[in-house]
């Protein structure tokens, strides 16, 4: 199978969770919605994925006159993906309800340093943003290739 699978995990202002700033592991994002984090249910957990914010910018084409403000032809999103990072998803709660509310991705090999790309975050943390996760045949492949060596 040649096809990207993709799985969209909802939109909204995307966010860095406070206690992932605290410990510089930046490995969880969150989105927000009216005042408050989107509920993420029916999240693939366990999977390898590609964690992607298409930024959600809207561009207005005006046309000009002479002496006169320009008047409004149209407005269209433009859609801009940014790769966050590449690993296990993985979702947690971090209020007190028992639903998630923010997303990550675990690489293979944990390590201290961060998770997500440092500055691919500073290029989309809060903006409107659509979270999806793709799967690409690369990926489906590295997951394979790792499950069959802890199959060994």
């Amino acid at each position: 199978m040649t096809v990207t699978v993709i799985e969209v995990v909802g939109e909204g202002v995307l966010r860095i969770p406070k206690p992932e700033g605290e410990t510089r592991r930046f490995g969880m994002v969150a989105l927000v919605v009216d005042g408050g984090r989107a509920m993420l249910t029916g999240v693939p957990k366990g999977v390898r994925a590609q964690l992607v914010a298409v930024k959600l910018k809207k561009v207005t084409t005006r046309r000009r006159r002479w002496l006169k403000p320009g008047v409004k032809v149209r407005t269209k999103t433009v859609e801009i993906p940014v790769l966050l990072g590449e690993g296990e998803v993985f979702t947690a709660a971090l209020g007190e309800a028992p639903t998630p509310d923010a997303i990550g991705v675990k690489p293979a090999r944990p390590a201290p340093n961060p998770w997500l790309d440092v500055a691919a975050l500073r290029e989309v943390e809060g903006r409107p943003v659509r979270l999806e996760l793709h799967r690409t045949p690369e990926v489906r492949r590295r997951e394979r290739e790792t499950n069959q060596r802890k199959e060994a």
